[in-house]
């Protein structure tokens, strides 16, 4: 397989295994809202914030580390150099997951004290162990992602969360059913961190045997510890700086929100009830697409690793061009998509349009949340490891600043507002610094341009289609027509988007036949229908 199509293959079966994870974590966040209300997705919320950024102190840069690492060794074809690299790793983060479980378990009620509720103890406690099984995952998939081999964690993080899933749902409805109170219930929903972790972590040890020859050969061989741990710790800081952003942007939601609405007057249940829709709500719809974002991440890191360690100048530019055509073309229609379905939408999943006003705003965020991710996957595999993460910082500190001013102002709307902002100052920062880095002109009409017109034809169609709804009267219906509603406007805009691709060249014959399974044929589909023009180099 041609390098290009490779890493284009490998970006798109992680994006996919991200979607399917993300259209799980949907079916959760539907039936969980429905049964412990919004009051225990508050409670549910506040666990996994803290937990994500205690897992990002701990873990976070380690398989991003490793890939690189891995990935730099395997290019120089320093076979025993990347298995060293995995020894120090695993070591590393056996150690961080220990000390991140010891800090979350044994102080629950400091934590829930932090984010404003102490009924969120219970949950918290409960997704503690998780703790000790996600740093092993780390490891393993952060050496298959150094050999650009993207199918070991494609599908773990899909069994993974699959697992995660149905755990949630079984175990919330089972405390329910038997007289627990809400606290209770949210801990059961956050015990399925842990139970999945366990099952991905089985699927990565099969993957394993199936490598068992080539690991006991390579397991042989001998090398510098010491210098190895070293050198993961210097890239995997940055990079866990890094990591700490996101889950930081949120938490500065789960500190401030709840306790500035209460200093502003707000009682504590409408305080948490309110965070549960901006967190539970508009923030797991907006971090749906933009998961896609981060597979094109983890996919593009060892690519340009790579290519910057064999100095192949057009690889690299090559690689970068492609993860951010493809970032766009895939978040873009999903910030405006989200935005105009936010009523329909809210209803379908929530019953209700309560956060419909909050859902539209944060869909503002995707396409640059989304950005900033891949630009700073790209800057620190291509050796700027410290730039992304000032560039996060400085993205974080707007979005404080911001929630302070707005939130008592203009509540939860306030919030969502300061996310967006905060992501388009990280965005156009990363933006900056890619051009520093590799003295290039952003090439702005390709990025953006015809992807922005394909992305306002669709508008067009799916405003038509979701006004006529409400003219007959679907703000009132139930929530099965809704749903319906929805999804027949989602596959039509998709359609429309696709077509609409296609006609002003922003899909080429590459970036279809690069597509997983179905890729050749829809490619020839189009061609045979007269959608596509074929590639002239065949």
């Amino acid at each position: 397989m041609l390098s290009s199509n490779r890493f284009l293959r490998g970006a798109m079966l992680l994006t996919g295994a991200a979607l399917t994870s993300k259209i799980l974590g949907s079916v959760y966040t539907i039936i969980l809202q429905n049964v412990i209300g919004d009051r225990g997705m508050g409670l549910f919320q506040m666990a996994y914030p803290i937990y994500a950024t205690l897992l990002a102190v701990a873990t976070a840069g380690f398989p991003v580390a490793i890939s690189k690492l891995v990935s730099e060794r395997v290019a120089l074809q320093d076979v025993q150099g990347a298995q060293q690299v995995l020894r120090a790793a695993a070591v590393l983060l056996l150690f961080g997951g220990v000390a991140a479980f010891c800090a979350l378990f044994f102080a629950p009620t400091f934590w829930a004290r932090i984010a404003g509720d102490p009924a969120a103890a219970d949950a918290i406690r409960a997704i503690a162990p998780a703790l000790l099984i996600v740093p092993v995952l780390s490891v393993w998939r952060g050496y298959y992602q150094g050999y650009q081999w993207m199918e070991p964690t494609a599908v773990s993080q899909v069994v993974e969360q699959l697992v995660r899933v149905v755990t949630i749902i079984g175990l919330t409805l089972w405390l329910m059913h038997a007289g627990y109170d809400m606290a209770m219930a949210a801990a059961g929903a956050a015990f399925g961190a842990v139970t999945g972790a366990f099952a991905g972590l089985l699927v990565l040890l099969y993957y394993r045997r199936r490598q068992s020859q080539n690991a006991q050969s390579q397991r042989r061989g001998r090398g510098d510890f010491w210098g190895w741990t070293k050198r993961l710790l210097y890239v995997a800081f940055p990079i866990s700086l890094g990591a700490l952003v996101v889950p930081l942007m949120h938490n500065v939601d789960v500190v401030t929100v709840v306790n500035l609405l209460k200093r502003a007057g707000v009682a504590q249940t409408e305080a948490t009830t309110d965070f549960g829709l901006l967190s539970g709500r508009a923030y797991k719809l907006m971090m749906l697409p933009t998961t896609l974002a981060a597979g094109i991440g983890i996919a593009v890191m060892p690519a340009v690793s790579a290519a910057v360690a064999l100095g192949r100048s057009a690889q690299l530019a090559n690689r970068v061009d492609t993860a951010l055509r493809l970032t766009v073309l895939l978040s873009l229609p999903a910030s405006v998509g989200l935005a105009l379905l936010a009523k329909s939408v809210d209803i379908a999943l929530f019953e209700n349009v309560r956060g419909a006003g909050v859902i539209q705003v944060m869909a503002l965020a995707i396409l640059f949340a989304s950005l900033q991710t891949v630009i700073s996957a790209i800057l620190q595999g291509s050796g700027w490891m410290y730039a992304p993460v000032l560039y996060l910082v400085l993205a974080a500190m707007v979005k404080a600043t911001a929630n302070m001013s707005w939130v008592p102002h203009f509540g939860i709307a306030g919030a969502a507002w300061s996310t967006v902002v905060s992501y388009v100052v990280a965005t156009a920062l990363n933006l900056w610094g890619l051009h520093r880095r590799f003295q290039a002109t952003i090439p702005w009409l390709r990025w953006f341009g015809a992807p922005l017109l394909a992305a306002l034809i669709m508008a067009g169609f799916v405003f038509a289609m979701e006004r006529q709804w409400e003219i007959w009267g679907g703000l009132y219906g139930n929530r099965l027509a809704a749903g319906l509603v929805s999804l027949g406007i989602v596959q039509v805009g998709v359609v429309i988007y696709g077509l609409a691709l296609l006609l002003t060249g922003a899909m080429t014959e590459v970036d279809l036949r690069s597509a997983p399974r179905v890729g050749n044929r829809v490619a020839d589909w189009c061609i045979r229908f007269g959608f596509l023009r074929p590639n002239p180099a065949k």
